[in-house]
């Protein structure tokens, strides 16, 4: 009986970089496999894994540090309007990403995403207009929101909100049309075997084939399925939905925001222009205090962190914002989602082999909008087991729990 792989690549977790993944390798022709389970119809019910991509906006822009994350980030904007019309699948809304923070700001990592001086030179590097907004042109561009005194901000015209479901279904088409095989079940196992490496689903089923990509990103260690673990620390973050009459309730821009007051830190997280979800309503979306307060490490506590619907003492830091910002208006009514996060050390994507046979691919929190360009890269070094590209493999390397590291994770 011959045991020749029916398959160049198998591809576990059909997220945003697992979908992005299973493209770019059947784009290729190679035979390829993707394999992930669908969302789950009632999360207060959920058991099991969870990604962080069952949501409908992501901020899509390069005001972001490291400079390789806007990099990414950038190649995959300049394949999307070719994924979207091959398609029919739009996932992308024009908006205005405004960072906005104090005129001094408060040191340390953790504002890090709030220092308008690496930010500005990122957005430089890359070729991308950015205006410097002072406290009066901050108050004059947006004149419906009210900021905090002495507060400024960066601004880059031409971004997106990117609904992270529809990226994933054009990726996932996509794939299809190339003759990729799309399989709704939860792997728990893999076998490595001396031709290729072995598959098993939940549900029974098995596959080979010659090489594998795990990507299943903030879940990765809670999976078990890689021998070892990452150094990667994984968050149950809650988005808190401020519903609205309508699109044309508030004009504002989506914004990455910290909030200062006295030299005390009030908020900093992001504030998204308005977004109509699947159940036909349209929300504000903030998430800010708690987004690392809750590690998870195991697959039992990522679902019960799930069936939670979040941590509800957001709602009320979000009402507050809210209140401040936007004065006139009053939400129709406020609640929670689960989301999942991680960090790596060096806060950029691992991009790596684990053996000759596996890679392994994870991003944090912006994943979605650097997904296509990180599976084209991971779908290149699966199926040649060389890295081609003229970035340094390096700046992707794997880094592993039981390896010492002076860099902290999640800080």
């Amino acid at each position: 009986m011959s045991t020749e792989p029916t398959y160049d690549l198998a591809v576990i977790g059909a997220g945003p970089l697992g979908a992005a993944t299973a493209r770019h390798a059947a784009e290729t022709g190679a035979r390829v496999v993707l394999i992930g389970p669908d969302e789950p119809a009632d999360p207060t019910t959920h058991e099991g894994t969870w990604s962080g991509h069952y949501d409908q906006g992501r901020l899509c822009h390069v005001l972001e540090v490291p400079l390789v994350t806007s990099l990414l980030a950038m190649r995959s904007q300049r394949r999307f309007a070719d994924l979207i019309t091959r398609t029919g699948v739009n996932f992308l809304t024009p908006t205005h990403s405004v960072t906005v923070l104090p005129d001094q700001a408060p040191g340390g990592s953790a504002s890090l995403w709030f220092d308008a001086e690496p930010l500005a030179r990122n957005a430089a590097d890359l070729g991308v207009e950015v205006d410097h907004l002072d406290e009066d042109a901050l108050a004059a561009a947006y004149p419906a929101l009210r900021f905090e005194p002495g507060h400024v901000a960066l601004r880059q015209q031409d971004a997106f909100i990117l609904d992270p479901r529809g990226l994933v279904r054009a990726e996932l088409a996509a794939a299809l049309a190339a003759g990729a095989e799309l399989v709704r079940d939860e792997v728990v196992s893999t076998e490595r075997r001396e031709d290729g490496v072995r598959v098993c689903g939940r549900g029974g089923a098995a596959w080979t084939a010659r090489s594998v990509v795990h990507a299943t990103g903030a879940a990765t260690n809670a999976t078990g399925l890689l021998e070892r673990p990452l150094r990667l620390a994984t968050y149950g973050a809650t988005v808190v939905l401020a519903e609205i009459d309508g699109p044309d309730a508030v004009e504002m821009p989506t914004m990455m925001m910290m909030k200062v007051r006295d030299g005390r830190r009030l908020f900093g997280g992001i504030v998204m222009a308005p977004v109509r979800y699947p159940d036909g309503r349209w929300y504000l979306k903030t998430s800010g205090a708690s987004l690392l307060a809750h590690p998870l490490e195991t697959r039992e506590e990522i679902a019960a962190w799930v069936r939670t619907g979040g941590n509800a003492a957001d709602i009320e830091e979000a009402r507050a914002l809210l209140a401040d910002l936007l004065p006139d208006l009053e939400p129709l009514s406020m609640r929670t989602r689960p989301c999942l996060v991680c960090a790596t050390p060096s806060d950029r994507p691992y991009i790596d082999r684990v053996d000759d046979r596996t890679v392994v691919l994870v991003e944090g929190e912006r994943g979605a909008m650097s997904a296509d360009e990180i599976g084209r890269l991971g779908a290149g070094l699966a199926l040649t087991g060389r890295w081609t590209d003229t970035l340094p493999h390096e700046a992707f390397t794997a880094q592993w729990a039981d390896e010492p590291s002076g860099e902290p994770v999640g800080a």
